[in-house]
């Protein structure tokens, strides 16, 4: 599933997701005239002003689904190694997504904070970067911990892959309650400072945005060079291939998995973060409801490929985000689930998947 990636099909799909997107916006620009020139005779010059000059609500809602499908991506790809090296489909790893935001909160909050159990209250207030990197790193070695004392113990014991994924519902109930009693129900923000917006043609962005965005794409940009120049990326293609030839050609299978857990708990926690900033605030149970769209992403970029799901995450982003024109915001992830449904009976390998045959 990690084999070398064909450039052509990764091209081809690029090339598909920049039509459509163009398309839709397209579409949706001379709908928006149209409904404003038959509802108000005077709409139609705000609209093409609108358009012209100043934000354009088109344009910004295209960047912001970008900005989201990259943050979003992060947490993508770590579960799409996960299910390509072991065939799990981890329903816990939302929870890893919302961890890295609130560790990250709780080791730079100013406020007295305790840890459950220890009724005494304290404050840590570190800057917020050295808290940042703090919280991925023990959201890296919490991945450690759960492979090695749960997930390899299950593989031990060739507990099947169902089981295994009931397993996950069940950590992720744990983990979300767990989260919910240590940080409470009330969203946190991560930095309380208001981000300076700035205003690049006809769109927006703030410096938070653009700085998350940088992190994310030299994240990603280190997952592609680990996979494909590296030696352990190349034992982590094999493991995903074929396990038992990996396992005879003298690759450690059990400690790939466990370098792959450790990598998609910290990608999580980075996305998390990074997504607590773009969304000004982070719930207890954010990652849960973000865990149908990461797996929306693996699916729709085709299951196990790494890149398969940074394609899936900007499709479902523009999608979601696109659709808030026409549609009330509490749909766009409908909207985005109801794209993977279409694409799927077209295409149900995925967009990088490669077609299988069955029986």
């Amino acid at each position: 599933m990690l084999a070398t990636l064909d450039r052509r099909v990764l091209l081809r799909a690029v090339l598909v997701f920049v039509i459509a997107a163009v398309g839709v916006t397209a579409v949706l620009t001379m709908g928006g005239a149209a409904e404003a020139a038959s509802t108000d005779p005077s709409a139609a010059a705000t609209t093409t002003a609108a358009t012209t000059g100043g934000t354009n609500i088109i344009a910004q809602n295209f960047l912001n689904g970008i900005v989201f499908g990259l943050l979003l991506a992060l947490a993508s790809v770590g579960l799409s190694l996960i299910y390509g090296t072991t065939g799990l489909s981890n329903f816990a790893h939302g929870e890893m997504v919302t961890f890295g935001a609130m560790l990250t909160y709780f080791l730079a909050t100013q406020q007295p904070v305790s840890l459950p159990l220890i009724p005494v209250e304290f404050t840590i207030g570190l800057p917020f970067v050295p808290a940042a990197l703090i919280a991925v790193a023990i959201a890296s070695g919490l991945g450690w911990v759960q492979d090695k004392v749960l997930w390899s113990q299950l593989r031990r014991r060739r507990v099947g892959m169902v089981q295994q994924m009931i397993v996950s519902i069940g950590l992720s109930l744990a983990l979300v309650n767990l989260i919910q009693w240590w940080m409470g129900g009330r969203p946190v923000r991560l930095i309380q400072a208001v981000d300076p917006r700035h205003q690049y043609g006809p769109i927006q962005i703030g410096n938070q945005t653009l700085i998350s965005v940088g992190i994310a794409v030299a994240a990603l940009i280190g997952v592609a060079f680990f996979l494909q120049r590296t030696r352990l990326g190349r034992a982590t293609r094999a493991v995903s291939d074929n396990p038992a030839l990996a396992s005879a050609s003298g690759i450690k299978v059990d400690s790939i998995i466990r370098i792959v857990w450790i990598m998609a708990a910290g990608l999580a926690a980075l996305g998390g973060i990074l997504l607590a900033l773009y969304q000004q605030g982070m719930s207890f149970d954010d990652g849960t409801q973000l865990l149908m769209m990461m797996f929306a992403a693996v699916t729709l970029g085709g299951l196990g490929h790494p890149y398969g799901a940074l394609v899936g995450s900007l499709v479902i982003g523009v999608v979601a985000e696109m659709s808030t024109v026409w549609l009330p915001p509490d749909l766009k992830f409908a909207t985005a689930l109801g794209i993977l449904i279409l694409v799927l009976l077209v295409r149900p390998q995925g967009i990088l998947g490669k077609a299988e045959r069955v029986g």
